[in-house]
């Protein structure tokens, strides 16, 4: 029977087809076990490879039926099994690129709708072939007749169709997708037309898995980290959307390490104690790799599972690594709630959480942490609103601030200007709750400018009711100092209130930035030619360079509430603060002192050379409008 068939059907070798089954079996299996995204490209690519591995059977079964000269209604079926799986693979294909080409979902529909109707009728034309003898066919003798193949037409079709979407829409996609799509495609192109040449259908399944091979490379890659087996973070959405919207609660555990990444990569032992460790705590679950220092393991909580022991136990055996490897940590847990808006918000509320925590710190997520978190989207995005509308009489900056007392006049004729902010939903907010967030997001400089602008309104006012302002201090950050337009802002604005320069103070900190020190140094000499004075804020905390100080003209020195603190300890904490402010005097600079909270402590500083004091033994921050029962009155310019 099979010196029968051999003159009318093109050769064939097995090899082909055993190793595309072999092959899908094995890409099946992986992505059952990589955690990828489940989305509806995903899918698309598991039917493509299953689809791909039944048209490889069915192209086995076809020519093994054949061979040993099989029942004649299950060889048609198989060759039109083999056909049609790969006419609905090559559809598969296309409509899997209209996403990441962007193709629009009406033209994706058009498109679908015409290779349904197009599949239908090349089914129906192969029928009417096979009934003419006009196709393949077995006679009665025996013989198996190749005749046309309908399904070429559609072959072409479909090829023509996806060059056409590719090459069309290449700008939506980058140059290395497109020219690795573009080959691969034509790699296939090829291995079809040389078979052809030699009358041979042994890798045809093969040409048509190479595009299916490039998009598993192209668009999922292998998302696990090598060195820890997390999971890329950036899969992490996915499952909590899916939990979520299946009603599983989950429970979230998340670790960051300093230098863990590095550190895990050059010592053996923290690698074998990690997954040790790892192996024994979590049964089930998936970790991520959030960060460089950061992981995060997920669990689907189950009702016989007493999870508070589990937290416990994981703690007390990390703490014993703690001691084995000293790497600072913070360790953060959370549960899935109704509290949490959307599936996004969780691995943001953990990161909130995370910049307030220090080192060596475990934090169970609570029903207040939830709220600030979103009290801080709400500060943010008017904030953001602030920035956008750009009225430097917006309502929503609030200008408060504390009377500074001037020892030598016993008088209030300065003050500090402080930032509030006063915002529908929530009323008062205070710096601590907004500044950090203004300066993360390249907002603070505008604030900084609505405040300056605020102030000079008020002296204005102050000095038309002849009231004795010698000036208000506002405080700028570093970001403000590296703006180009800075000296020429703060001019413009005093400038347009009518006020002198030297009813102004800028109040900054020092930096450990060369970079930075060398542009304030600029600033400085720039607006003091003006006549616009100059306080170092907060000396005695974080960073303090004498040398640099002595380079800046500053007029104030503002010491710290700390240095206050210290100086009351002892002899020998006295005698050191003391010095400094003593020297700082024969330098020609003024001292104020920060934080004066009783008597006792203004007495205190006064033994140590002072000119200024500051705190809430004379006033808590004010609205700026009451500044003016400390001050007194003078004749009016």
């Amino acid at each position: 029977m099979l010196a029968q068939f051999q003159p009318y059907i093109p050769h064939y070798s097995y090899v082909g087809d055993i190793v595309v089954i072999a092959l899908c079996i094995v890409i099946l299996i992986l992505l059952r076990q990589t955690f990828l995204r489940k989305n509806s490209r995903f899918r698309i690519l598991l039917a493509l490879i299953a689809l791909l591995c039944g048209a490889a059977y069915c192209s086995l079964m076809y020519h093994s039926s054949l061979e040993q000269g099989g029942n004649h209604l299950y060889i048609h079926l198989f060759r039109l099994g083999h056909n049609l799986l790969l006419t609905i693979v090559l559809d598969l294909y296309i409509q899997y690129l209209h996403e990441p080409l962007w193709v629009p979902n009406s033209v994706n529909r058009q498109y679908l709708y015409v290779s349904v109707i197009s599949l239908v009728i090349i089914i129906g034309v192969d029928f009417l072939l096979w009934k003419t003898q006009l196709g393949f066919y077995i006679d009665n003798d025996g013989m198996a007749h190749s005749g046309f193949n309908v399904f070429i037409i559609l072959y072409v079709l479909f090829t023509v169709s996806l060059f056409f979407i590719i090459i069309k829409h290449r700008s939506r996609i980058i140059r290395h997708i497109f020219y690795g799509l573009i080959a691969v495609n034509i790699l296939s192109i090829i291995l079809l037309s040389i078979q052809g040449f030699f009358n041979n259908t042994s890798f045809t399944t093969v040409s048509f898995t190479l595009p299916a091979i490039c998009i598993i490379f192209m668009f999922h890659p292998n998302p696990y980290d090598i060195d820890t087996g997390a999971v890329s973070g950036t899969y992490l959405n996915s499952e909590l959307s899916d939990c979520l919207s299946k009603g599983k609660d989950l429970l979230l555990m998340r670790c960051t390490m300093k230098d863990f990444s590095s550190n895990i990569r050059k010592s053996p032992e923290l690698r074998h104690e990690y997954h040790k460790f790892f192996r024994q705590n979590v049964k089930k679950g998936i970790l991520y790799h959030i960060s460089e220092d950061t992981v995060l393991l997920t669990l689907r909580k189950q009702h016989n599972v007493d999870y508070e022991k589990l937290m416990a136990r994981m703690i007390y055996d990390f703490n014993q690594k703690y001691t084995q490897f000293n790497m600072d940590y913070k360790i953060l847990f959370m549960e899935t709630t109704t509290e949490v808006i959307g599936h996004e918000d969780y691995t943001k509320i953990l990161d909130f959480i995370d910049q307030k925590m220090s080192f060596n710190e475990t934090h169970r997520v609570s029903s207040e942490d939830i709220l600030e978190f979103y009290d801080s989207c709400y500060i943010l995005s008017q904030l953001e609103d602030i920035a956008a509308q750009r009225n430097p009489d917006d309502e929503r900056v609030v200008v408060y601030c504390q009377p500074v007392r001037n020892l030598e006049t016993g008088m209030f004729d300065t003050a500090e200007a402080l930032m509030r902010l006063d915002l529908p939903k929530v009323g008062i907010v205070y710096p601590d709750q907004f500044i950090h967030l203004a300066e993360q997001n390249n907002i603070i400089h505008w604030l900084s400018m609505v405040m300056l602008s605020k102030t000079c309104a008020v002296i204005s006012d102050f000095l038309d009711e002849g009231l004795d302002i010698k000036r208000i201090s506002v405080n700028f950050s570093v970001l403000d100092i590296r703006y180009d337009s800075f000296c020429t802002e703060v001019k413009s604005i005093i400038d347009r209130n009518d006020i002198p320069y030297d009813k102004i103070a800028v109040e900054i900190t020092e930096s450990r930035s060369d970079a930075d020190f060398n542009v304030m140094k600029q600033r400085v000499l720039q607006l003091r030619e003006l006549g616009i004075k100059f306080y170092l804020d907060d000396f005695g905390t974080g960073y303090s360079n004498f040398e640099r100080i002595m380079e800046i003209p500053f007029d104030i020195i503002k010491f710290d509430r700390s240095l206050l603190i210290e100086s009351k300890k002892d002899d020998s904490s006295h005698f050191m603060v003391s010095t400094f402010a003593a020297m700082f005097d024969k330098l020609n600079y003024s001292v104020l002192f920060e934080g004066v909270e009783n008597d006792e402590d203004e007495e205190h500083c006064r033994k140590m050379r002072v000119k200024y004091l500051q705190g809430f033994n004379y006033s808590k921050p004010i609205p700026i409008e009451k500044l003016r029962k400390f001050l007194r009155n003078v004749p009016i310019r």
